[in-house]
């Protein structure tokens, strides 16, 4: 007598193996095969929704007097460095369990991600030595620069959810340098953070099912 789990597997083979019973089916075994090769770039959103979340709140604190200055700058610098290597992990991982072109996509996708947000703060260093007044553009930069990731991204992977949430991004951006100070950076954290790791938890869960 066969071992029970062999018996199973046998069972299992032979009903992966038999043909689509109705298209239906048919329609069912082609999304999964599509979603297993989708990159979990949800993450990226948790990632950077975590990170707009401590740089928002830690300016926003600044501007009341709650903090100083520089202890903002040391939080939003921990974030940036956090934000990049977490991009950078992922999208080196992003190759295990993919196949195909989404394969070279994912990891391209991840790797832009930390590269464009040093640019960021790369450019708002210069322009303040350049005098001008930096405390408005990082937060709509921030903003402006993942709207366009997210809007790429996702016309990429044919996501409009997701498109359409980096062209919401793209539009808070625009408007983040009209919100009088402190409170753009809260819009930073709360809608614009709040937005990242709504849509990535949301993503996941609909992956999973």
């Amino acid at each position: 007598m066969a071992p029970e789990g062999t018996v199973q597997d046998r069972t299992r083979t032979d009903v992966d193996d038999q043909p689509p019973r109705s298209p239906a089916d048919a329609l069912a075994i082609i999304e999964r095969e599509q979603a297993r090769q989708v990159p979990p770039y949800w993450l990226f959103y948790l990632i950077w929704g975590a990170a707009w979340a401590v740089i928002g709140l830690s300016w926003f604190a600044s501007g009341t007097g709650a903090v100083t200055a520089i202890t903002a700058g040391v939080l939003t610098g921990l974030a940036i460095v956090g934000g990049s290597v977490g991009s950078g992990v992922v999208g080196a991982r992003m190759g295990r369990g993919v196949t195909g072109p989404s394969r070279l996509h994912g990891a391209l996708y991840g790797w832009v991600w930390p590269v464009a947000m040093v640019g960021v703060v790369a450019l708002v260093i210069g322009l303040g030595r350049l005098g001008a007044p930096v405390g408005y553009a990082m937060p709509a930069l921030f903003v402006f620069v993942t709207g366009g990731l997210f809007a790429v991204g996702a016309a990429v992977w044919r996501n409009v959810p997701d498109y359409a949430l980096g062209l919401g991004l793209l539009v808070l951006g625009a408007a983040l340098p009209f919100v009088p100070a402190p409170w753009h950076a809260l819009v930073l954290a709360v809608v614009g953070g709040g937005a990242l790791v709504a849509t990535g938890l949301w993503t996941r869960a609909r992956a999973a099912r």
